[in-house]
């Protein structure tokens, strides 16, 4: 399985992508396995932040549109301060290793900090800084008068479907955020940013989305597309902090461009993972990330040490 992530991860930090990708597991008896998985969920209080816009937008906001009815920004506020503060006295306790933690039965409230694994405690002036910016991010999304008559005027909308196609051998996963269809219009493909600093420019993101929805499986209840090609696509990635929408379209040379990035992405994991199974790699088979801010942000700081 292949994903945009787990080949940045790759990139950056071999070792890190073996943790989450090769070691983690739920289920497997071996604890250390168990413990890759519970670090997998710690949050960054910045990506935290991003992943309550995300889930007002897709559990709150979504759902009354394709009711046809008019979302409301005091709702979504209200919701997202609820989830925040819910969610912060959970990420407080920091129950990580408590015997029988299961995150999918403890539903919404389930959020687990970085800062709290690595540091005992979450700065008050960055959680302060959070919730103003996710509030500050919803004032903007009701502000932006184009997103809302593209999706009022949608024939259907779905929130982070999942999708995937298979290239070079391998499955590639993709989940966009949001996925509009029209009766005379391509589609419209959304990806919510929630950060002041948009250097990184989504195009590469979209452009898989883009390739996922034309050449995956065709989802039951997706209207009928086919009408349009994948270079008809909107592709739009919106900038919920700074008021912004980064609009693009895939050409002949940008598909071209993102296939050789995951020919060669599958090209690079698949030469140190051969044919072995997960529970047969060695962490030390990987190599270290060259930056030490990379590791100082890690998940997986406990056990990297641990091996070394």
């Amino acid at each position: 399985m292949w994903s945009l992530s787990a080949a940045k991860t790759f990139k950056k930090c071999q070792r890190q992508w073996y943790y989450k990708n090769c070691l983690a597991n739920w289920k497997a008896k071996d604890p250390l396995r168990r413990k890759a998985y519970l670090l997998s969920k710690l949050h960054s209080i910045s990506s935290w932040r991003g992943s309550i816009v995300d889930s007002v937008i897709s559990e709150v906001i979504v759902p009354i549109l394709k009711a046809k009815q008019t979302p409301s920004l005091a709702i979504a506020q209200q919701k997202a301060i609820d989830l925040f503060d819910r969610q912060l006295r959970f990420a407080r306790q920091h129950p990580l290793y408590q015997p029988g933690l299961s995150p999918s039965k403890i539903g919404s409230d389930f959020a687990v900090l970085h800062c709290m694994e690595y540091g005992g405690e979450i700065p008050d002036a960055e959680i302060k800084k959070a919730k103003e910016e996710i509030g500050q991010a919803l004032v903007n999304l009701f502000t932006m008068s184009e997103i809302w008559s593209e999706l009022k005027t949608s024939l259907y909308i779905v929130s982070q479907p999942p999708l995937s196609f298979s290239h070079t051998g391998e499955t590639v996963r993709a989940i966009p955020d949001l996925i509009a269809f029209y009766a005379n219009k391509p589609p419209l493909i959304i990806d919510w940013k929630v950060h002041f600093f948009g250097i990184y420019r989504a195009w590469m993101q979209l452009g898989i989305y883009a390739l996922a929805l034309s050449q995956g499986k065709p989802h039951k209840g997706f209207p009928r597309f086919s009408q349009w090609e994948v270079t008809d696509f909107r592709l739009w990635e919106v900038q919920l902090l700074t008021n912004n929408i980064r609009r693009y379209e895939l050409d002949e040379m940008r598909i071209a461009q993102i296939d050789n990035f995951i020919a060669e992405s599958i090209s690079a994991m698949q030469l140190i993972v051969g044919d072995a199974k997960k529970a047969t790699l060695d962490a030390m088979d990987f190599l270290t990330a060259s930056s030490p801010e990379m590791c100082q942000f890690c998940n997986y700081q406990s056990i990297c040490w641990e091996s070394t």
